[in-house]
């Protein structure tokens, strides 16, 4: 039995007040607990005796065996909780949760050990007593209990190494398994206590851990669960069973009993299709997805029976969860699957249901009656919140977490600058925008790139969003000639219905289908897109009346109009309507004077599709929206005004100097800074300063020169938010933990970049003018580059190395310090920063030509660096070369720089990176610096033509890798699949370009002498290795 003084501490804890009492017994619980090894392992043996002691089956025992003294203790300290729970023994079930989580905490984060070398942990006696307690306690009567204690021994039984309880984990007790097993392989399938306490434990146990069990384990595992699934056991067994082999299922590696047995496995879940119980169903529809996406295989003679019980799954819509598993398995089909395992028959058994599977998709997009009822609330709480908004702007703005395009963009594709400049894709800006909790939304695809922007649904992956991704999604599998034919009639059906939710839902349908029904549907749009224009205008104010129209209907119709914008270029560029982008564009700009806050949102964020799509064909236009997007400055808050300031920076981008055209400048930069000034005097680190920063850098290198104007008050604001931010956390006393507090300075310092590369030979005078910053500019670019969040380093190397290319004079005063630490971030553990510093470096010695005593003294270390990188030392790396996306890259045009400065510099190591330095030439794109690695490249190779010989066992190799190298010169740019342009199929090879003649000179000469010091055995072994197509590209073009 538990003491009294455990006993009383556990009531304590468990009730706040008085307050003075339940602080007290926070204060004892933790003394306990630290003060000794064996006060540790008491408390813990106290608590889980609490936890057993506390089940209706042992509440009795537990009264009975209680000493007369400890029970006399513990009424005379807390009377009234005694009472209670010997009136009533339900009370006892959550006093014995709390001495369960008590234990919990106490388990899996020990305190120091007072040594303060190592933490608590039990060991001993105790803990078997405690093992034994806890396995007693997965057969309470009480569901509580058994979680509590199921969590407990999952929790610590699989924690990775170091294990917080060693002596409880999977390793250090080995009758664990064996007695979890021996509780499912009983005769009864009635799903008895112990036997759900089991499953509970192995399911949250492969949750947590799957990998901390051992193949012998999971093959005793297998057929237990497989017995389990049987139609007669009860549904508290089938459901974990299906859970857990579920997880078993999504592992690398396959039990092999399951390999062995899975014909079971599809057979029990067949079986249990029918189940009256639409849990059960459910995990059969999750399992038969599982399957699908990890071990398709499998399901390839059996899709067609499964394919139609998750069609009759997707039709469930009275059951919205059942129906949402049954749309996940077209999603996966049509987005997961690796190409080489869905055979034709497999896509011929789907595209078979497509008739009856569109329309019950169709169906699935309208909001269901809950949905609607909280939207039409929500929009008259926004009704009279942008009222509220309107009387008092000031109250309107509100913190918001800003997504970065930057960030965006990683998503999209690798950090991979090819070779040509610095990464500037800070990954870590916060993703997040939660300005509101039902603002959230990120779209059918999770992402703000191709799904709608469904706030009504915030974070949550609906039926709804499933839907349209699956609809969108088997749209680019099967494409219009399949889809469309079930699609159609439904379609003009919902578009022509008087039914706003119906209506709403085709025109999402219609978006969904934009991309995998493109070709097809270019002859409808003639008439839906009016169709669309007419719903977005819908949203505005007509004579002063109020709107009265679903917000909703407008949005998403902005939303589709978005997806549709490559065809309304399309029209514009061949003529057929040329008028129709001014036309998109000024129902747009109507709209985003809307005060529904919804609509400004869905507005901005199509208006910005339609921008990348149009380019610089929006420039005659752009007056008529800046005039439109200005005002909206001072009018928009929250994740309005976060979309509208990326929609300045996406025209900036997409439109060019158009821009920065006669007085634009003059409509948008005021309000611009204006909005910046105001914000940062509230707060220098609010988060609307962030796309606001990386807008207004856009703005600055696509104006060039037309932004000086306002160039000396960016720099200015600039630094001012840098110092501001480090000048809070020098205040304070803290350090940036959290890369999300390094947003402002990163963003801050891509504006400063940004300014370099606008103004370029001019940022001198700009910093000369800068009264407040100009004298301290290096020092701060210095610290950026030595800070301790990567993402700033990253910036701050990006900084530097445009420096060097624009205004290299600035820079030499700083020099030493500048590559100092470059070297220092050469460090490819942090991919981004690694690549920018080698880069940086690159661009530092260019300014160096001439005068090569300026790198003398960094030579060796920076030789020591980028070798290590080219002979493949990078993280993860295989084979020769990097891994990282643009590392291999600018490294070898880094180096090549470097040999170009002063051969003697890199010539004495030659043979050791030679292979790799070609591999990294190769993959140059940038021109200019594909030249210069290649200039630098002959000057080191003539340094140490022995090292063509010394840099493999076979100098045939060694030659042929810088073949190859040279052959990348002649690659059409179009090409995307580099050898097999090489090794078959039409001649393809383009001449040597005609602006690089003296480098292909250079070239040509270095391949004779090439030739001549290898001898012509060597020369004859590696052109019978070539490939025809190479051989005739050396004939004709280089004579050899």
């Amino acid at each position: 039995p538990p003491s009294g003084q455990a006993l009383h501490l556990i009531s304590a804890l468990s009730n706040p007040e008085p307050a003075a009492v339940h602080v007290q017994a926070l204060r004892a619980r933790d003394e306990a607990l630290s003060a000794s090894a064996a006060s540790y392992n008491e408390l813990c043996r106290q608590l889980a005796y609490c936890l057993a002691g506390c089940d209706p089956t042992s509440q009795l025992l537990l009264w009975q065996r209680i000493p007369a003294a400890e029970l006399e203790s513990w009424r005379q300290q807390d009377p009234h909780t005694v009472a209670r729970l010997q009136q009533d023994g339900n009370l006892l079930v959550p006093f014995g949760q709390m001495a369960g989580l008590v234990l919990k905490n106490a388990l899996v984060r020990p305190p120091l050990r007072p040594d303060g070398q190592s933490y608590m942990a039990l060991e001993g006696p105790p803990a078997e007593m405690i093992k034994e307690t806890l396995l007693y306690t997965l057969g309470a009567q009480s569901l509580a209990l058994r979680a509590v204690a199921s969590s407990v021994i999952a929790v610590t039984a699989v924690s990775p190494p170091p294990h917080v309880q060693p002596a409880l984990h999977l390793r250090q007790w080995p009758e664990l398994v064996p007695t979890l097993l021996e509780s499912l392989q009983s005769a009864h399938l009635d799903g008895s206590p112990r036997q759900q306490g089991a499953l509970a434990t192995i399911q949250k146990m492969m949750e947590d851990g799957p990998t901390q069990f051992d193949a012998e384990a999971l093959d005793h595992l297998v057929p237990c669960l497989l017995r389990l699934l049987s139609p007669a056991a009860h549904e508290s067994a089938q459901l974990p069973a299906l859970q857990i082999l579920a997880t078993c299922v999504a592992l690398k590696s396959l039990p092999g009993a399951l390999i062995l047995h899975f014909s079971s496995y599809l057979s029990a879940l067949s079986a249990l299709a029918p189940s009256p119980s639409v849990a059960v169903r459910t995990w059969v529809a999750k399992s038969l997805v599982s399957l699908l996406h990890y071990r398709t295989e499998y399901l390839q003679d059996h899709l067609e029976s499964v394919a139609r019980f998750l069609l009759d799954c997707t039709a469930q819509t009275q059951s919205v969860e059942l129906a949402l598993e049954g749309t996940e398995f077209w999603l996966t089909f049509g987005t997961s699957l690796d190409e080489a395992v869905v055979t034709p028959p497999m896509m011929d058994t789907i595209r078979a249901l497509l008739p009856q599977l569109v329309p019950y998709l169709l169906r699935n997009m309208v909001y269901q009656d809950d949905q609607r009822q909280e939207i039409l609330a929500r929009n008259e709480m926004d009704r009279q919140e942008d009222q509220n908004n309107n009387n008092n702007s000031n109250d309107a703005m509100k913190p918001v977490f800003h997504r970065s395009r930057a960030a965006q963009q990683s998503q999209q594709q690798p950090s991979n600058n090819g070779g040509g400049g610095a990464n500037t894709t800070n990954s870590n800006i916060d993703t997040d925008d939660d300005d509101d909790d039902d603002d959230d939304g990120d779209g059918y695809e999770q992402d703000d790139e191709n799904g709608f922007d469904d706030d009504d649904d915030g974070n949550e992956w609906t039926l709804r969003k499933c839907s349209a991704a699956s609809l969108d999604a088997l749209a680019n599998l099967y494409g219009g000639d399949d889809i469309l034919p079930a699609l159609l009639p439904e379609l003009e059906r919902g578009l022509a219905s008087t039914d706003p939710w119906i209506q709403e839902a085709s025109i999402l349908a219609l978006g969904a289908i934009a991309e995998g029904c493109a070709d097809e549907m270019e002859q409808h749009m003639n008439q839906l897109h009016p169709y669309l224009l007419n719903n977005l205008n819908a949203a505005t104010v007509q004579n002063n009346t109020p709107n009265t129209a679903l917000p909703q209907v407008s949005c998403i119709a902005a939303w589709t109009l978005g997806r549709y914008a490559p065809w309304a270029v399309e029209e514009v560029q061949t003529g057929r309507q040329g008028h129709l982008l001014a036309q998109v564009t000024e129902v747009f700009l109507r709209t985003l004077s809307s005060q529904n806050r919804r609509v400004q949102v869905a507005s901005c964020s199509a208006f910005g599709h339609v921008v990348d799509a149009a380019g610089d064909l929006m420039a005659p236009y752009l007056e008529n929206v800046f005039q439109a997007l200005a005002p909206a400055l001072s009018a928009y808050h929250g994740r309005s005004l976060v979309l509208l300031l990326q929609l300045f920076g996406n025209i900036a981008d997409c439109c060019g100097p158009a821009i920065a055209e006669e007085m634009l400048p003059v409509i948008y930069m005021p309000p611009i800074l204006q909005l910046w000034n105001k914000l940062a005097t509230e707060n220098p680190e609010h988060r609307t300063l962030l796309p606001l920063m990386e807008s207004v850098a856009s703005i600055a290198m696509t104006s060039g020169m037309s932004f000086q104007p306002y160039a000396l008050e960016c720099f200015d604001n600039a630094m001012a938010i840098i110092e501001a931010v480090q000048l809070v956390l020098t205040t304070s006393g803290e350090t940036i933990e959290n890369e999300e507090d390094a947003d402002p300075i990163v963003c801050a310092a891509d504006l400063l970049d940004g300014l370099v590369e606008g103004t370029t030979n001019n940022f001198p005078s700009l910093l000369a003018s800068s009264q407040r910053y100009g004298q301290h500019f290096f020092s701060v670019v210095h610290s950026l580059c030595k800070h301790e969040i990567s993402g700033v380093r990253m910036s701050g190397l990006a900084l530097v190395g445009d420096l060097a290319k624009n205004c290299p004079s600035l820079l030499e005063p700083a020099l030493p310090q500048i590559l100092q630490v470059c070297v220092q971030n050469m460090d490819p553990i942090q991919p981004t920063v690694c690549t920018n510093a080698v880069w940086a470096t690159g661009e530092i010695c260019v300014r160096c030509q001439g005068n090569p005593k300026l790198l003398e003294p960094f030579a060796p270390t920076l030789m020591q660096n980028l070798v290590a990188i080219l002979m493949g030392n990078g993280v993860g790396s295989g084979g020769r070369g990097s891994d990282i996306p643009g590392l291999a890259e600018n490294a070898a045009a880094t180096v090549g720089r470097l040999g170009k400065l002063d051969p003697n510099f890199v010539a004495n190591d030659l043979s050791r990176f030679l292979m790799g330095w070609c591999d990294g030439l190769a993959k140059i794109n940038d021109p200019t610096e594909k030249h210069d690695g290649f200039q630098g490249f002959i000057k080191v190779l003539y340094a140490n033509p022995r090292s063509i010989q010394h840099a493999t066992v076979n100098a045939a190799d060694a030659v042929a890798s810088i073949l190859f190298a040279i052959i990348t010169w002649h690659l059409p740019e179009n090409i995307l699949d580099r050898s097999s342009a090489l090794l078959s199929g039409e001649y393809s090879f383009h001449p040597f370009p005609s602006s690089e003649y003296e480098l292909g000179a250079s070239i040509k000469g270095m391949i004779r002498d090439m030739k001549s010091f290898v001898g012509e055995d060597v020369w004859h072994s590696v052109v019978k290795g070539l490939p025809v197509n190479v051989r005739r590209l050396l004939r004709e073009h280089y004579e050899i």
